[in-house]
């Protein structure tokens, strides 16, 4: 008996030791991986536009179905540094639908000449910018590209260089191009789309979770190298999504770097650039709108007259251009018989274009007075819109 009882005993014994065993690996494991979230959760994200206040000048505030992301890619360091890579996606997942459009670093524009003197390359937004207002790159970038586009974006992520190698250390490859990356845009039949184009869908193929928490210390080291108005986990899966989101909806693709869209010229310091082709580009890009439009706005079928009378040239076509490209229809602008001191907005009927009343006014900052009777001229728009000589206020560079 007393032999029997002993070898119960060391059983049961065996059999404890294996738990403790199991407790104490499963307890390191769960160690491990709250080590990785907290230097995960630890990674500081920089928002330049909310430390000077000016997010709301910069970025949509609308809230609507339309979801639009800003991605900026830097390459290089110290006095080389440069934006290479410019991408922003639009997406309705109500509607199924989204747009990728892709603006290379190289590209040139015109529309700065009073401030630098000559056209300006993408690749030296930053720089100009700091030049402008010292400090301040990173927002005249993301004010300037929605200046080129004329839209807003409700998002910006920008990818430093340091920021860049990271994710290659920890992800891999970020050039390797895959053939089925390409079936997921939609592009016209005499249209080839730059293997750059692809570097967006390459980033968010390549993330992985499992990645992100074996090598949480690599990653950890993103913390202030990248800017952007969400919080680093949210970065995390809007780069996760976006692969996942092309493959759900019928994803058009403008190529800004394509013979479409960008056109060849000598330039002043010699030699051949390509600069933006903004007339091509409205042309397409506001037939994509329409598609993506949500369907509030676009069920409101608005009219809008844009009048300049603030004494400063152009003012009405730059207006109306913005208006266009954020789904509204413009039917005239122009100048107005007087100038006026203040901005002022007629609407017919608020509650039927409340939407389109929106649009409007975000893009004019909400610094404009609303008049219930019509102006002192003809009109026939549903909102008509008199530019005021204050309308520099809402220019912020």
């Amino acid at each position: 008996m007393v032999k029997r009882k002993r070898r119960k005993a060391k059983k049961n014994i065996g059999v404890n030791l294996k738990l403790i065993v199991y407790i104490l690996l499963l307890l390191l494991l769960i160690s491990l991986v709250g080590l990785s979230l907290f230097n995960i959760l630890s990674i500081n994200i920089v928002d330049p536009a909310l430390e000077n206040t000016s997010r709301h000048k910069i970025l949509s505030q609308l809230g609507d179905d339309l979801e639009s992301t800003l991605f900026v890619l830097e390459r290089e360091k110290g006095e080389q540094r440069k934006i290479s890579d410019v991408y922003v996606f639009l997406n309705n997942s109500k509607k199924g639908e989204s747009l990728l459009i892709y603006v290379p670093g190289s590209l040139y524009f015109s529309g700065l000449e009073e401030n630098f003197g000559s056209p300006i390359a993408i690749s030296s937004l930053r720089y100009a910018g700091d030049f402008l207002q010292e400090g301040r790159g990173i927002e005249y970038t993301v004010w300037q590209i929605s200046e080129i586009l004329g839209f807003k974006m409700d998002n910006y992520i920008w990818i430093t260089t340091e920021a860049y190698e990271v994710f290659w250390d920890v992800y891999g490859d970020l050039n390797e191009i895959k053939e089925k990356y390409k079936e997921g845009y939609i592009k016209d039949k005499d249209e080839t789309l730059a293997d750059s184009f692809f570097k967006l869908h390459t980033i968010s193929s390549k993330y992985s979770v499992l990645k992100t928490l074996l090598n949480s210390r690599r990653v950890s080291t993103l913390d202030g190298n990248m800017y952007s108005n969400m919080s680093f986990l949210s970065v995390l899966g809007r780069v996760d999504r976006f692969e996942s989101v092309v493959a759900r909806s019928l994803t058009n693709s403008i190529d800004m770097g394509s013979a479409k869209y960008s056109e060849g010229e000598l330039s002043e310091r010699g030699g051949q650039i390509r600069s933006i082709n903004i007339a091509e580009y409205d042309k397409a890009f506001r037939q994509y709108m329409f598609k993506m439009l949500p369907r509030e706005q676009e069920r409101e079928r608005v009219r809008v007259e844009v009048y300049n009378a603030s004494g400063r040239a152009g003012r009405a076509s730059i207006y109306a251009r913005k208006i266009l490209n954020n789904g509204c229809d413009v039917v005239r602008f122009g100048n107005a018989p007087d100038n006026i001191e203040k901005t002022q907005v007629y609407v017919s009927d608020m509650d039927e274009f409340e939407n389109s009343f929106n649009v409007v006014s975000e893009i004019l900052l909400g610094k404009f007075e609303i008049v219930e009777e019509r102006p002192s001229f003809m009109t026939t728009g549903d909102i008509v819109i008199l530019l005021g000589e204050d309308i520099s206020q809402i220019e912020i560079f």
